[in-house]
């Protein structure tokens, strides 16, 4: 696992961490492309993504399909991951009206746990999401998408009154419940193109 969103690493630094792989015949790359310090895939559908959300530093989809290509000559997959509902402050830099609490947000400069979070409670996130997941679908070829899930603190959804109204009325009684939601809606738009989802065990909920 390649963690790029915190950390940046030019084509050639993936390059050579492909071909290692290949001497050592690891044969999957897990891409980490989104997370609060950063968002390092283009999105043709969506600029502001890379725009506001990227400092400048991200690959361009031709990139990405070089290195898709890099790696399957070498017999390496590359999976990708894009992390919600939490993780999920570069998304808001540039789309700030998915988010559970008002903006204006920017990337994080530190690490840690923080309380930025998708709005699960208005359907524009699912179209927001289904049409952003559709394009990284067609982008990268691997059947597994990985949607990330995890380290949800729930701070945004409990300060947040609609949101609080909105369980109330649907008979969600946590946190891990609303998550749980999140996801029931999120993957079969996922799966629709094509993909198998994956994620941190907090998609995992019995509910």
């Amino acid at each position: 696992m390649i963690d790029a969103a915190r950390h940046f690493m030019p084509v050639g630094v993936i390059e050579r961490n492909i071909r290692g792989m290949a001497a050592v015949k690891f044969n999957v790359l897990h891409w980490h492309l989104s997370d609060d310090q950063g968002f390092r895939a283009e999105s043709k559908t969506f600029p502001k993504l890379t725009g506001m959300g990227s400092d400048g530093l991200f690959y361009t989809q031709q990139q990405i399909e070089a290195v898709i290509k890099y790696a399957a000559d070498r017999g390496i997959r590359v999976v990708p991951e894009f992390d919600v509902p939490a993780h999920s402050t570069s998304w808001f830099a540039g789309y700030p009206q998915y988010a559970s609490a008002p903006g204006p947000y920017s990337v994080e400069r530190k690490w840690g746990i923080f309380n930025p979070v998708f709005n699960p409670t208005i359907n524009k996130t699912y179209v927001f999401l289904g049409k952003f997941f559709g394009e990284m679908a067609h982008l990268f070829p691997d059947k597994y998408m990985d949607i990330g899930g995890d380290e949800n603190n729930g701070k945004d959804w409990n300060a947040n009154p609609k949101i609080q109204a909105f369980m109330k009325a649907h008979r969600i009684p946590d946190d891990a419940a609303l998550q749980t939601y999140f996801e029931n809606r999120l993957v079969p738009q996922v799966m629709k193109s094509g993909k198998n989802v994956m994620g941190w065990e907090e998609i995992l909920n019995p509910r």
